[in-house]
């Protein structure tokens, strides 16, 4: 008697690139695991860059970008050092300069920061682990773990629409680290430490952890995935740190 033939499953159906994006925030295990099979990236990068440059639109545009210069040049000691008679050129100057970065760093700072994030998983989960990752797969994981900072940016621009311009720190706006509680004559290290506690950062570490520990559980356990995530954090925290204490 010949044996049946079973049919073997159909695999299944990548999900939608809109799904995965509210998918990584409420189902994220799952939506990782699609990602793994099906690594796509374009989609929260575009997502990402919009509303970044919005974000970083309204900042430009609202923000009292001549106060925000002349008190940075009062609080590190070279307004006086400046003839008086060049001093508000200075600050016109510096203004337009902060405004102009602004805008590009909303354009171009998404995909950099994926970028490089995504060089650096890779290097380490291989090299260390030899988890044999491809680019394509750490890439599209660390694109759609960031959407948290998507969140952050819409937040952000309710808020810069709602607030009162001379009131506005370009730096920390939406108050969402521990930096937003330092007085202003902070020391520069303690509030470059201080932005790093950031709770939309912490749940993109968590995305990047559960998208990391799907790949190959084999070799990349949860307690590996976390540690790797939150040890290129802190190395990223030690040399701001240590490059706004030097400098300062």
């Amino acid at each position: 008697m010949a044996t049946p033939v079973i049919p073997s499953p159909e695999p299944a159906k990548p999900d939608s690139s809109m799904a995965r994006i509210f998918g990584v925030l409420f189902s994220p295990k799952r939506t990782f695991e699609s990602i793994v099979r099906y690594p796509t990236w374009l989609a929260p990068l575009i997502v990402l860059t919009l509303l970044n440059f919005v974000v970083s639109s309204v900042l430009a545009k609202r923000a009292d970008w001549r106060e925000v210069v002349r008190e940075q040049l009062e609080q590190s000691g070279k307004l006086d050092k400046i003839p008086p008679d060049k001093r508000e050129d200075t600050i016109d100057g510096g203004a337009i300069i902060g405004k102009n970065i602004t805008y590009v760093a909303g354009m171009l700072a998404p995909s950099f920061l994926v970028l490089i994030t995504s060089a650096i998983y890779l290097a380490a989960f291989n090299l260390i682990f030899g988890a044999q990752l491809d680019f394509k797969t750490t890439f599209s994981i660390v694109s759609y773990a960031s959407i948290p900072s998507g969140l952050r940016a819409i937040l952000g621009t309710v808020i810069l629409l709602l607030k009162d311009p001379t009131t506005i720190n370009p730096n920390n706006f939406v108050a969402s680290n521990v930096a937003a509680f330092l007085s202003s004559d902070s020391p520069k290290w303690l509030i470059t430490f201080g932005s790093f506690l950031d709770l939309f950062a912490f749940w993109s570490l968590v995305l990047t952890a559960i998208g990391f520990s799907v790949v190959n559980p084999k070799k990349i356990k949860p307690g590996t995935a976390i540690g790797v995530v939150v040890g290129v954090y802190l190395a990223f925290l030690f040399l701001f740190v240590g490059l706004a204490a030097a400098f300062a």
